[in-house]
C-alpha cells in the first residue's frame, strides 16, 4: 500500500502566495544503507523520509546553484530563503508517496557472502561498513523501490529547486555511502535519454548547466561544490547493479588491488600481499618502539597520507601487535584533526539513462583539511603528506607514472581510464 508520508512541518512560510507544485516519480537502482531515523537503520514502513530528501536537496543546490556565492554568509542568506532555517520558515515543502517495502538485501554472517554479492566483488568493499554495523543495522532496502516526491515551492525558487532535485537524481542518492553509490537513483524526466557517446552526456550536462543558470567554479569555496570532472565507461550496456559495480571497481583495485595497491600474495589465505601504499610503513615508522610488528618499515617508501583525499576516517588493522600508545590497532585511524570525519569528493555511482546505465565517477571541488590525527596518539600531520610529489616517485607506488604532483585522485582517474576504459566527459 502507497502511503504519503509529509515533512514535519508541512507548512509554508506564513504570507506565502504564487506557490508551484512539481511531482517526480523516482525509483531506487542500487541498495539503500539506512535512511531512517536512527543511524544506519532502515524502516519498512517509511523507507523514504522527507526530512532525508530535504537535506539531500539542500546539500545539493549548495553544490550547484549554491557555487555562485564566494562566502558561506552569502550562501547562508540565500540558502534560508528557499529552505528555511531554525529562525526563518521553509519555502519549500517536500512530500513523499512511498510503499511499504520489505524487500531486503540481508546481512548473513562475516565469512559469507553478503547482500547477494561476493565477498571479492567490488559491492562488498562499499558495503564493508554496513557489514561491520550492529546487528539491527546490517540489513539493506532492496533496489528497484519506486516513489513519488511532491515539492511545493514558491515561483521565485523554482531554478534553485529543480536544479537541486536534478543533481540529487543523477549524481546523489538517499541513505548513507551514497558516495559509493549506495541508494543511488533514477528519475525519467532528468536524466538523460540517450548514451551514444560521452559526447551526448557532455551536451546534456552543459545544457542542465544553461537551464539551472549554474556557474561551476573552479574555485574551491569553503562547502563541496559539483565539478565538471565526470567520467563514464561506455563501452557496452549495463543494468544498474553492473554499472554501480563497475563504477566501484577502479577505486577498490587501486587501492587493495594485488600488484597495484597490494603486492601479489604469497599466503592463500589472504586475499593479496603486503601494501604498497605508504600508511602502513609511515606508521611503523612513527611508532618505532611498539612491540609485535610483523614487517619493517621499508625505507624506500616515503612518509606520507595518500589515501586521505578519498574521505576520513581511514581505520587501519596491524593484526600484528600492540597499536601506538596502547591503543588498539584494530581502532587506530587517521582522521582531520579535531573532527571525526571528512566526506569524500569523488562520487562512485550508475548513472542511468533512458537505455542504459554509465559506470560514473565525478568529483566535488573540496578543500582539504589544514591538519590531520592519528586516533590514539599525538601524533599529527599536515597536507603537505598527504598531497606531495614524492609519494608517485618510489619503487611499485601505486600512484607511479599516473601523477606528477602526488595526488591519489589525479593518479585515480588515471588508473580508471588505463584498465577500465573509463573516459572524461567533454565539457
Amino acid at each position: 500500500m502507497r502511503r504519503i508520508i509529509p515533512a514535519p512541518t508541512d507548512i509554508l512560510a506564513p504570507n506565502v502566495t504564487n506557490v508551484k507544485s512539481k511531482e517526480f516519480d523516482v525509483e531506487l537502482i542500487t541498495p539503500m544503507y539506512g535512511g531512517g531515523a536512527t543511524t544506519g537503520c532502515n524502516d519498512s514502513d517509511f523507507p523514504i523520509r522527507p526530512t532525508s530528501i530535504r537535506g539531500q536537496l539542500r546539500f545539493w543546490w549548495r553544490a550547484t546553484r549554491g557555487a555562485r556565492f564566494t562566502t558561506s554568509k552569502e550562501l547562508f542568506e540565500e540558502e534560508e530563503k528557499i529552505w528555511g532555517s531554525t529562525d526563518v520558515p521553509s519555502s519549500t515543502i517536500v512530500r513523499v508517496e512511498s510503499p511499504s517495502w520489505t524487500k531486503r538485501r540481508n546481512y548473513v554472517g562475516p565469512r559469507d557472502d553478503n547482500y547477494g554479492f561476493k565477498r571479492i566483488d567490488p559491492e562488498a568493499y562499499v558495503l564493508f561498513s554496513a557489514a561491520a554495523a550492529d546487528t539491527n543495522r546490517r540489513d539493506l532496502v532492496k533496489e528497484d523501490l519506486q516513489f513519488s516526491v511532491s515539492i511545493s515551492y514558491v515561483d521565485v525558487c523554482e531554478q534553485d529547486v529543480l536544479c537541486a532535485v536534478w543533481a540529487w537524481v543523477n549524481f546523489g542518492g538517499i541513505g548513507a555511502r551514497t558516495r559509493r553509490g549506495c541508494g543511488a537513483l533514477y528519475c525519467k524526466d532528468l536524466a538523460p535519454n540517450e548514451t551514444k557517446s560521452k559526447e551526448s552526456i557532455g551536451a546534456w550536462f552543459k545544457e542542465k548547466m544553461w537551464e539551472y543558470e549554474i556557474t561551476l567554479s573552479t574555485t574551491i569555496r569553503d562547502w563541496p561544490t559539483l565539478s565538471n570532472c565526470i567520467f563514464i565507461e561506455n563501452t557496452r550496456k549495463y543494468s544498474p547493479l553492473e554499472a554501480w559495480k563497475e563504477s566501484i571497481r577502479p577505486m577498490k583495485n587501486f587501492r587493495q588491488g594485488e600488484d597495484v595497491g597490494r603486492d601479489k600474495r604469497t599466503d592463500p589465505r589472504k586475499p593479496a600481499g603486503r601494501s604498497r601504499w605508504p600508511e602502513p610503513d609511515t606508521l611503523r615508522a612513527s611508532f618505532p618502539s611498539r612491540r609485535g610488528y610483523a614487517h619493517s618499515p621499508r625505507e624506500f617508501i616515503p612518509y606520507g597520507f595518500p589515501r586521505a583525499v578519498f574521505g576520513l576516517p581511514i581505520g587501519f588493522k596491524f593484526i600484528d601487535g600492540d597499536g601506538p600508545n596502547g591503543a588498539d590497532r584494530k581502532g587506530l585511524k587517521i582522521k582531520p584533526e579535531k573532527r571525526e570525519r571528512m566526506a569524500s569528493p569523488v562520487i562512485l555511482r550508475p548513472l542511468k539513462t533512458g537505455d542504459n546505465a554509465l559506470p560514473m565517477i565525478a568529483l566535488f571541488n573540496s578543500n582539504l583539511p589544514p591538519t590531520f590525527e592519528i586516533s590514539g596518539t599525538d601524533h599529527t600531520f599536515s597536507r603537505e603528506d598527504v598531497i606531495n610529489a614524492k609519494l608517485p616517485q618510489y619503487q611499485d607506488s601505486p600512484m607511479e607514472n599516473r601523477t606528477n604532483s602526488g595526488d591519489a585522485i589525479t593518479a585515480l582517474l588515471k588508473f580508471a581510464g588505463e584498465n577500465y576504459s573509463f573516459e572524461k566527459v567533454p565539457i
